[in-house]
């Protein structure tokens, strides 16, 4: 059947190349972005950070953003060194900082590193090279016992150094030794470069990369059923002619360069059946479908009969469904380029007969397909299980990114769930009491939820907590995201005097247990502090002043006088000398004045008495209001 391959390179930011047959089926897809170029293939001069034996692997440094994975035994023999004082039983090992050559064999996914090997291979058109791995070998598509022998023929006239090796590719077959040999004479020279920019370069470096895109469509696709070969840029159509010169000059005539214009791909109508790709379900003819979900463990493929319901007995819709959906999960796995380990739930089937006939259909379409696939038998279940080669990143990888707002789930809380979600975090902060000011930016729609639904919460959070709230919506925030600005209370004026009345109090016990200190220190006993205020202090909380103001000239310009009876009452000032006289010396006033005893005897009138310094219950009574002012 006649193929023809297309070369879609007009724009440089993103490369397609499709394979279609005579009806304009699409057969094969690739697909190449500049954003996130393929890193499988190449070869890196790396340096071996650690070797964990527990794994048996190494990391390395190879210039990518993360470390790459090389297991041991994937290490050549001549990076192997001599153990020092005797380690590890005396076997060569590979050593931390030690540098080493390296190719990429598996794309950055996820958290996963790259998957490097040292056993560097060099694809050319029709075989492999193998630098650093000797022995020969065939393809394992080419089953035909014929075309081996003859390909085994044309192996033994090559010659090649020991320490070299071949792989004969499929598109090897039925050709000439001076084709052959003319290939392999390319890739030695490639590699003879390769070594000597690894010897006068340091690691990490990248050495070499893989060839121009349209150059490894020609050397992976291009295959005995492929016919024509149009390109629709000239640049891309000339390193592509110049290719197929060097390694089969016959083929030369079948590429042509695309002037039309009408896009190519438009021209062979492969735009709607390249949607279909990046799709989850794949509808069947039978009106039946499969789903196709990549996850990071494995790739699930489940197949459903949907409408195709129109047979005579259960048994045997299941069968025609599963035949018809082998030809396209085989198709898919293609198109798609998934690899990895994949699992197939086909409809279950009870005939024994339709289960086998079911894999031998399933192995037959996937015979076509490039990568290297192992396959078991379909279980009791109804499950088949493969594993595919994976070389590099899905087309889905390649053109698609993880959505922002789902993280890649496929899914958002809802409406009410998220608004609920934000109110609550606003509510946190609000309750604080140390916020003036809330500045809060949602969602438009959450935002709209939270002002129309959550309206009366609001004033109530307001008015508890004396601060005003903002909210805004923002088309750039996340669904269940939103940012909070704060601005904190001012410090009111009494708070300030209350935290200086604090520091001065507390120096002032500072002060006085420093005194304590200091005479426990010398063994003098130290003299309780009083905590009795000044009299003189204590008179200016009296309001009512004496009418007879002589009086308390008089007294306090008189001696210090001694009583030898308590009086009823008196001055503030006679307070502390009644109350530190010896209690065993009886006071004895010598000349008093005339108008002091006249005031000692005559008792004074109720009306003209100061009701604070009137008796003891008064004097009791203001000392206990002293006590309760110096507590606060």
């Amino acid at each position: 059947m006649k193929h023809i391959m297309l070369i879609n390179a007009v724009h440089k930011e993103q490369k397609r190349m499709a394979t279609v047959d005579e009806k304009g089926k699409l057969i094969e897809f690739n697909i190449e972005m500049s954003v996130k170029e393929p890193i499988s293939g190449n070869i890196y001069k790396g340096k071996v950070l650690k070797v964990e034996r527990g794994l048996q692997a190494a990391f390395v440094d190879f210039g990518g953003g993360k470390d790459g994975f090389l297991p041991l035994h994937d290490v050549s023999s001549e990076y192997l060194t001599e153990p020092e004082n005797g380690q590890t039983g005396g076997r060569p090992q590979l050593r931390a900082g030690q540098e080493i050559i390296v190719q990429a064999v598996r794309e950055v996914t996820g958290n996963k590193g790259a998957l490097l090997t040292s056993y560097i291979s060099l694809p050319g058109r029709y075989l492999v090279l193998l630098p650093n791995k000797p022995g020969t070998g065939i393809s394992r598509k080419i089953d035909s016992d014929e075309d081996r022998q003859k390909i085994k023929s044309l192996m033994e006239q090559i010659k090649v150094p020991d320490d070299m090796g071949f792989i004969v590719r499929t598109a090897g077959i039925n050709r000439t030794k001076q084709e052959i040999f003319r290939d392999y004479q390319l890739l030695l020279r490639l590699w003879k470069e390769i070594q000597k920019k690894a010897k006068i370069s340091s690691a990490p470096l990248l050495i070499y990369q893989e060839t121009d895109f349209g150059v490894r469509s020609l050397r992976d696709y291009l295959t005995q059923e492929i016919e024509e070969i149009l390109v629709d840029d000239f640049d891309t159509f000339r390193t592509m002619r110049a290719y197929l010169k060097a390694v089969a000059p016959r083929h030369v005539k079948i590429i042509i360069n695309y002037k039309e214009k009408i896009p190519i791909f438009d021209k062979f109508a492969l735009e709607d059946q390249i949607k279909v790709i990046y799709q989850e379900r794949v509808e069947l003819k039978s009106g039946g479908y499969i789903i196709i979900n990549p996850t990071e463990a494995m790739i699930t493929i489940d197949v459903n009969s949907g409408r195709g319901s129109n047979k005579r007995t259960i048994e045997e819709t299941a069968f025609k469904t599963n035949i018809e959906a082998c030809e396209e999960i085989a198709r898919q796995l293609r198109l798609r380029d998934l690899g990895g380990l994949l699992v197939i739930d086909f409809i279950d089937m009870m005939d024994k007969k339709n289960v086998a006939e079911v894999e031998k259909t399933f192995k037959k379409a996937l015979s076509l397909d490039r990568a290297r696939i192992q396959l078991s038998r379909i279980s009791k279940f109804g499950i088949l299980e493969l594993s595919r080669q994976k070389k590099q990143s899905t087309i889905q990888e390649i053109s698609y990114t993880t959505c922002p707002y789902c993280k890649g789930s496929g899914l958002r809380p809802s409406l009410q769930y998220a608004s609920l979600g934000a109110f609550r975090k606003i509510e946190s902060e609000a309750v604080k009491g140390i916020y003036s000011e809330l500045k809060i930016t949602l969602p438009h729609e959450i935002a709209d939820y939270i002002l129309n639904q959550k309206r009366s919460k609001l004033l109530n959070l307001e008015t508890s907590f004396g601060l005003v709230l903002h909210i805004a919506g923002s088309n750039e925030m996340a669904w269940d995201k939103l940012e909070i600005q704060h601005t904190v209370k001012e410090r009111d004026a009494d708070d300030a005097v209350k935290q200086e009345d604090t520091i001065s109090k507390t120096e002032k016990d500072d002060t006085v247990a420093d005194e304590q200190k200091e005479a426990s220190d010398g063994d003098v006993p130290v003299k309780k502090k009083s905590r009795r205020r000044n009299r003189g202090r204590r008179k200016k909380h009296v309001d009512v002043k004496p009418e007879n103001a002589a009086v308390e000239d008089i007294i306090s310009e008189a001696p210090h006088p001694t009583i030898e009876d308590k009086p009823e009452s008196g001055g503030a000032e006679n307070l502390p000398a009644i109350a530190s006289a010896p209690e065993t010396e009886k006071p004895v006033i010598q000349n008093p004045p005339a108008e002091l005893v006249k005031l000692l005897i005559t008792p004074a009138e109720p009306k003209q008495a100061l009701p604070v310094h009137e008796t003891n219950d008064t004097l009791v009574l203001i000392d206990e209001a002293d006590k309760k002012e110096e507590n606060s």
